[in-house]
């Protein structure tokens, strides 16, 4: 017999000498030890995959400003990750109802059958209502494994029946400090066993929507404010020029052509006229002199109008200044000569304001929607009355000068206003809202850039990789707003350390911060990561459940190379990650260079 062959029988009966004597002491067997180990490994695997996944959510949110795009993303990962068969997204209203947003969901091909969901299914849970949003008010996540040993009351079973739920785990959503929605992972076909990772990181996953979503909206609201302030503007520029007009000629045929179709295209309506009365039909006849309208539309230039009823009944309204604004000529209770007309001409909502030679009624001003009737809102009112102001005006010149000098000073303020709020648009697409320092967005547009810069002149391109050590334990022991503090004086601080102004360090997610160093090697980026941990371990900033320190602590991870037409952007990040690590594993408050 073999040696290798005796070992081997030595080692089975060793074994289970073993395990019987564990057995008799009713303590754990080898083989259960070595199956305890091999649970555990499958868990810390799957944290970890888990891990990996959160950043990739965060980097694809971080990546976008698209709400749908961030949703749908996320739902997908999240669904992938915790093999669920749906991901929903739940949007609360204001009277704490809500809706599940399709556009936002995910679902595994195998249940899409399962039509529980039509677009935008609206779900009016009563205990939420009635106490705005429940348990999810204080961030509490919620699991259920299956709703049939839950426990559930049977009006709460009846609903989730409904839906055709079996198991569900609830996150709330918040934008700030307000419950914005619920973000719901459900198993239809059976039972889920949820574990404390899978809660964990659902919970995660959420906190990172509420970001995108307040990141999304204050750039949906500066965009708004952009497009109000542009309308403002080509409205007064109308109006400026109108009066440059007038100022420079009185050429009243030119002055009308140029404006109607310069006021259909500002107001995006159908049609837009100069009406002229007759002066010898006492208001009963006249025609357009001057309009602009879609080609799809007949025209109604040089049509000779009869109108008896306006000038028994509309005419004097009009010459004391009347407008007359309906939007929807349908409901307007018109007279029916009246009414005729406008339909006549495919009419459905109009603004009509006089236009008065002194006291005398002149003509209309007349804009029209014919597609469709149309809401009016008081700015497009306003804006119809100062042109037709202005078209009285130019009938007496010497009234206008005084007014022109009035709308270019408006212009001047409006074009300053815009300016204002494009760098206020451009600041917030790359500047992080917390640190005030460059955000991931940013990063990855520099990045881009100085990666073929370097790839071109064969230069070396360092990336630092900077992470606070026990963020989290700092986070649970003094609150989210000293958090917030600390992540500002830290992003504010080590951002100082470069002085070069071709150096970026740019918040890259959570608590994590990333420099671009250029035309820089291992050695002088490593300088760098010592003078950051350095200025940071000088700010003594208390850290009482800190593994490494009683003092806030930093782990940075460097990595430098000469890019080629062989390397890739994410190699050298990936390097940098792998130095982290490496300086996290060795005890942390130190920085590692990527070594191969």
């Amino acid at each position: 017999m073999s040696s290798k062959k005796s070992e081997s029988i030595w080692r089975i009966f060793a074994k289970k000498t073993v395990d019987s004597a564990c057995s008799i002491l009713k303590l754990p067997t080898i083989s259960q030890l070595e199956a305890q180990v091999a649970r555990q490994e499958f868990e810390l695997q799957k944290k970890e995959a888990q891990e990996r996944a959160l950043y990739r959510v965060i980097s694809k949110i971080r990546a976008s400003l698209d709400l749908e795009t961030i949703f749908r993303t996320t739902t997908k990962e999240t669904c992938k990750l915790l093999r669920v068969e749906r991901i929903a997204v739940y949007r609360f209203y204001e009277n704490w109802g809500g809706e599940f947003v399709s556009d936002f969901e995910f679902v595994e091909p195998e249940v899409d059958d399962i039509k529980i969901m039509e677009k935008n299914t609206v779900w009016n849970d009563s205990y939420l209502q009635e106490n705005k949003g429940g348990r999810y008010r204080n961030n509490e996540i919620l699991s259920v494994s299956d709703i049939y040993t839950a426990g559930l009351s049977p009006c709460h079973l009846e609903i989730l029946e409904q839906f055709q739920i079996r198991a569900y785990a609830t996150a709330p959503i918040f934008i700030g400090k307000q419950l914005w929605g619920v973000l719901s992972a459900y198993q239809h076909s059976k039972p889920y066993d949820w574990k404390k990772s899978d809660i964990q990181f659902l919970g995660k996953v959420a906190s990172q929507l509420g970001f995108a979503v307040q990141q999304a909206q204050l750039l949906i609201q500066a965009e708004q404010k952009v497009t109000a302030l542009n309308q403002a503007y080509q409205r007064q520029k109308i109006l400026f020029d109108l009066v440059a007009q007038i100022r420079e000629s009185l050429n009243m045929e030119s002055l009308f052509k140029t404006t109607v179709r310069e006021i259909r295209k500002v107001l995006e309506v159908d049609r837009v006229g100069i009406f002229k009365f007759d002066p010898e039909s006492n208001f009963g006849n006249g025609k357009f002199i001057a309009e602009n309208v879609l080609p799809m539309y007949d025209s109604a230039i040089a049509v000779n109008i009869q109108d008896h009823c306006f000038g028994d009944k509309y005419a004097i309204l009009y010459q004391e200044g009347r407008v007359q604004v309906i939007p929807n000529i349908y409901q307007a209770e018109l007279k029916e000569c009246y009414f005729k007309l406008l339909d006549q001409f495919q009419i459905k909502a109009q603004i009509t304001v006089p236009l008065l030679e002194g006291n005398h009624l002149w003509g209309l001003l007349c804009v029209y929607q014919c597609s469709s009737p149309r809401s009016w809102t008081a700015v497009e009112i306003q804006f119809v009355q100062q042109l037709a102001a202005q078209f009285s005006v130019a009938l007496k010149h010497s009234e206008l000068l005084e007014q022109s000098c009035s709308q270019a000073e408006k212009l001047i303020q409006i074009n300053h206003a815009l300016e204002q709020a494009n760098s206020k648009l451009e600041e917030l697409s790359n500047i992080d809202t917390l640190t005030k320092i460059a955000n991931r967005r940013c990063f990855d547009n520099y990045f881009a850039k100085e990666w073929q810069i370097h790839q071109e002149e064969q230069k070396p391109l360092a990336i630092i990789i900077i992470d606070i050590d026990y963020f989290k334990l700092y986070n649970d022991s003094y609150g989210h707003q000293e958090g917030d503090d600390c992540l500002m004086l830290v992003a504010q601080n080590i951002a100082k350390v470069t002085q070069r102004s071709i150096d970026l360090v740019a918040r890259y997610g959570g608590e994590e911060f990333i420099a671009i160093l250029p035309n820089t090697n291992t050695e002088g980026a490593l300088t760098v990561a010592e003078s950051m941990r350095k200025t940071i371990a000088s700010l003594a900033i208390p850290h009482a459940n800190s593994e490494v320190s009683q003092y806030l602590t930093l782990s940075l991870g460097i990595a430098s190379l000469i890019p080629t037409a062989e390397t890739y952007p994410e190699n050298l990040i990936a390097n940098a990650d792998k130095a982290l690590y490496v300086a996290k594993n060795q005890g942390r408050d130190r920085a590692m260079v990527y070594t191969v």
